[in-house]
């Protein structure tokens, strides 16, 4: 009997780990690109943060995970991945989604930017510069994702958690040297923008409060790098979640920030992550299991 009621209670536990509080359900979708349609893209390796970035979330409690990598990742199915998790979420969920893959500042069409740019997530089919086969249609800016992300804030109320974890870079020189360990360094980004030609006038009202938390791999100035073979923000992630638990936003990205100058993430060329949004404890609710210590 007293073995029975320990295995009952074993599953209870078990299941009470997985489970998200009052019915809310744990989503995710995942975007990860190493190849482009258009070969004017250097090669990275945003396709290999996939596994084990959805290996973490499955041990966070995330079961309803979407996965789009290299030909996947069109912005046709990148966008369409965002309207159907906008039409599961429900009140009160918790919703990550990640983006490994090159960033480019391009032509900002609405007039909301001083610097007239706006940056763009690069899905599989957008072309480097302007050109028949891309008229920026493919490109996936700042101003649709914040769309999206206040559609679903929408669905998620006030009670729903999101997280947009986005390792790329926004502008940059995207280049491959040598570091001292003879490691090649492979940048996620370019230093050519997308121009649209024609003057454009602002079409929209400036987008909304970024009600959600984002968590950058680098400023918009600088070179998002590589860690061998993986985003340095997606290894520092995977390898790091379980000591995020309880921790505030501002000191999950001090951590990662402190990380980023150890000697295993260092190197030649400055760079910083970066955390904007709606702030406080968002990430630590992602990352909500600690560390197991035995006795």
């Amino acid at each position: 009997m007293k073995t029975i009621k320990y295995l009952i209670l074993t599953v209870i536990a078990a299941m009470a780990a997985v489970l998200p509080c009052n019915g809310a359900t744990r989503r995710a979708l995942v975007i990860g690109l190493g190849t482009q349609l258009d070969k004017s893209w250097p090669k990275i390796n945003g396709d290999r943060d996939v596994a084990p970035v959805v290996n973490m979330l499955k041990s966070n409690g995330f079961a309803d995970i979407t996965t789009l990598v290299n030909g996947q990742a069109t912005k046709a199915a990148i966008t369409g991945s965002f309207e159907s998790l906008i039409d599961r979420a429900g009140e009160g969920d918790v919703v990550y989604i990640h983006f490994s893959g090159h960033g480019q500042m391009m032509t900002d069409l609405d007039g909301d930017k001083e610097d007239g740019k706006d940056e763009a997530w690069i899905p599989y089919d957008a072309y480097m510069t302007y050109c028949s086969s891309d008229r920026v249609e493919k490109h996936l800016s700042d101003d649709e994702i914040a769309v999206y992300m206040t559609r679903l804030r929408s669905k998620v109320g006030d009670t729903g958690v999101i997280a947009v974890i986005v390792d790329a870079c926004h502008s940059g020189h995207s280049t491959r040297g040598d570091e001292a360990d003879g490691d090649p360094v492979v940048v996620r980004g370019v230093d050519t923008d997308f121009k649209i030609p024609g003057k454009r006038e602002a079409t929209h009202s400036r987008q909304s409060d970024e009600t959600w938390v984002t968590l950058s791999a680098c400023r918009d100035y600088q070179l998002n790098q590589e860690y061998r073979g993986n985003g340095k923000l997606s290894h520092i992630l995977v390898n790091n979640w379980r000591r995020y638990a309880g921790l505030s936003d501002e000191a999950i990205y001090n951590s990662i920030n402190d990380s980023y100058v150890t000697r295993q993430y260092k190197s030649k060329r400055e760079q910083n992550p970066e955390l904007s949004g709606q702030t406080g404890n968002v990430l630590s609710v992602i990352f909500r299991k600690k560390w197991h210590v035995h006795p």
